[in-house]
């Protein structure tokens, strides 16, 4: 069970003397415990160190920069503080002097200061930019943030200085004093906050700030923006003291940490610079002799190193959420590579750029479902890409999320009429960038299943056209000889004598019929008839001219259809078929030879046949004329 801060204290407090402020300082710290103190009260403590008063001052005036009149004396700096500012600010600057050295072999005391100074210069500035709280009070914050491990080296300082001496990272030396002490040096900060007053914000920072992944604040809040403030302030002071092999991968977490509170690249090597400068001033100040800084220009050029993903969130993604295509579009690459991250961790196929002009040759190549870009990018912005993308007929579905930091409902309208689907102001928390994620995989889901719907609907409607034809072409095929049936041959020749009415075009027809069929079915079986038909059909097929439509007609019967024919030329085609037909030679199972002749009658379209009716008459009987006159033979008009 978690201790409280009071038996985290008390357990302390029987091991060894806490760190606490000495003389004029310790005495302040006592006089604004008090409710009926006054400034005066406390104007004329300090007063009494010399020393004290006029690093007060100094400081005051440092933190103070922006005022118009500056500090000169401590009722100025009471006045202009405020008593509570004025307090921290005496009891950081007393523990500053009182301990700069100790009996903790292993625990950097200058370090340690050179750190929390760093981190306290850090979040003062990053607090300052978002607005999130006065600049001295979130100055003390910083510059007491890590007052646990002080602590730890004054209460515990054998104990702690064999946990120091395995060098191990932040995250498993919190596992090593919790084994050893029951806590963790984060909580024993909280506890002295606790112990000086500090406001219940404060003491849950410092608690959290170094590992803010466990904190439970809301993501976006002002309380979320302070911890991460803080965490990117404590990442840069790191940067300090890292030995030269570690150092690209701090560089990282810093980058990473400034791209979740929406600070690119530049601003952050500005800030950084800033802060470092102001490190010399303060540690001359403050008596802490020359700071060891890094080149930050150097450090923030050199390559960066690549973190596996993490997973995300419990709230972020589900396993069976709908994967997409993302392109990413940032010209930040720490904001890049932090979105990358996110969406990878999530199962998204993510292609990124660093412009306008790079994210549409990705777009043509990788076919992005959902585009997330930022506004301002260099060569082309997002509004123009938001443009071009929607000029595309292959990019026109295409959801488009804009990344910005502007609020100006006249600034939003532009997105939207730029062609954006949706919009995601800075600084982005995990929670709202997957929550409006889910809103375009939605939408692209949607598009995804109409699109298939209508591929479905075309493949049926291929099929059922290609099942139609198929049916219409059997609903008019004799399926023993594979020719055009009755049904066929009389549409054919409607249509064809239709032509000839409107054209004076000349129009034949012929019947033709096996002759002594029903003999052959006797005396050799149906099998064997059903192949005499299939022959004959074949022949007829062959020797038919290509205008001829040749069809079975009904039994052993065929009727052909000779359009632009006039009966000579029917009659001669008529004799090529029944010389062909003739020609065959089948034999029986028997090996017996069976003969297959044809009686052909041809008519052609004259006077005294008014319609096709009386053409197929005409022609049966010619038919009928052929077979009465000894069969084998071709009739015409009889």
């Amino acid at each position: 069970m978690a201790q409280t801060s009071q038996q985290i204290l008390d357990k302390l407090k029987i091991s060894g003397p806490l760190p606490t402020p000495k003389g004029v300082a310790l005495q302040v710290i006592e006089l604004t415990r008090r409710e009926e103190v006054t400034n005066h009260d406390l104007v004329q403590l300090i007063g009494v160190d010399p020393a004290l008063s006029q690093r007060v001052v100094k400081a005051a005036n440092a933190l103070l920069g922006h005022v118009s009149r500056p500090v000169v004396t401590i009722h100025d700096a009471v006045t202009v503080l405020g008593m509570r500012a004025l307090r921290q600010l005496v009891l950081g600057i007393a523990l500053v002097a009182d301990y700069r050295h100790g009996p903790c072999a292993n625990f950097d005391y200058p370090g340690f200061w050179q750190h929390s100074l760093l981190t306290a210069l850090c979040v003062r500035r990053l607090a300052l930019r978002a607005n999130l709280m006065a600049a001295e009070e979130v100055f003390m914050l910083g510059l007491l943030g890590q007052i646990g491990r002080l602590v730890l080296a004054t209460a515990q300082t054998e104990a702690f200085s064999d946990l120091l001496e395995q060098h191990e990272p932040e995250q498993r030396l919190f596992e090593l004093e919790q084994a050893q002490f029951g806590f963790n040096h984060a909580e024993v900060s909280a506890a002295m906050l606790a112990e000086m007053n500090f406001p219940l914000l404060f003491q849950a920072l410092v608690r959290d700030y170094r590992v803010p992944q466990t904190s439970k604040t809301e993501p976006g809040s002002r309380e979320w923006q302070l911890l991460r403030s803080l965490h990117l302030a404590g990442l840069l002071a790191d940067l300090s003291p890292a030995p030269a092999p570690e150092r690209a991968a701090a560089v990282t977490a810093v980058r990473r940490a400034a791209a979740e509170l929406a600070i690119e690249e530049s601003e952050l090597l500005e800030l950084a610079a800033a802060c470092m400068e102001e490190a010399r001033e303060w540690s001359a100040l403050l008596g802490m002799g020359s700071p060891s800084l890094p080149d930050l220009t150097s450090l923030f050029t050199a390559p960066e190193v690549l973190e596996e993903a993490s997973e995300p969130p419990s709230f972020v993604q589900s396993p069976h959420d709908y994967k997409m295509r993302v392109l990413v579009v940032e010209d930040d690459r720490a904001m890049r590579a932090l979105m990358a991250q996110w969406l990878n961790a999530a199962g998204h196929r993510v292609n990124v750029a660093e412009n306008g002009v790079e994210a549409l040759n990705l777009a043509e190549l990788h076919r992005p479902q959902v585009v997330i870009t930022d506004w301002r990018m260099p060569q082309m912005d997002g509004i123009a890409l938001c443009r071009e993308l929607r000029r595309l007929p292959a990019q026109r579905n295409t959801y488009l999320i804009m990344i910005t930091v502007e609020t100006i409902p006249d600034k939003l309208v532009e997105a939207f009429e730029a062609g954006t689907d949706d919009y995601l102001t800075k600084p982005l928390t995990p929670k709202l960038f997957f929550a409006r994620l889910r809103a375009a995989q939605r939408v692209v889901q949607l598009q995804e299943e109409l699109a298939f719907d209508r591929e479905q609907m075309v493949r049926f409607s291929n099929e059922l056209s290609i099942a139609n034809k198929r049916l219409q072409q059997q609903a008019l095929t004799d399926a023993l000889t594979d020719l055009p049936n009755r049904r066929f041959a009389m549409e054919r020749l409607e249509q064809e004598w239709a032509l000839t009415q409107r054209g004076e075009r000349a129009l034949s027809c012929m019947m033709l019929d096996i002759d002594h069929f029903k003999k052959i079915n006797d005396t050799f079986g149906h099998q064997l008839g059903d192949e005499a038909l299939k022959q004959v059909a074949d022949a007829l097929r062959k020797t038919a001219r290509a205008q001829d439509v040749v069809c079975r007609y009904g039994g052993e019967e065929f009727l052909v259809i000779c359009p632009d024919t006039g009966a000579t030329a029917a009659y001669q085609a008529a004799e090529r078929m029944r010389v062909s037909v003739e020609s065959l030679r089948m034999l029986a199972p028997d090996g017996r030879h069976m003969p297959l002749t044809l009686s052909i009658g041809v008519a052609e379209k004259g006077e005294g046949i008014a319609d096709m009716n009386a053409l197929i008459n005409r022609a049966d009987d010619s038919l009928y004329a052929a077979k009465t006159q000894g069969r084998n033979r071709t009739v015409l008009n009889s």
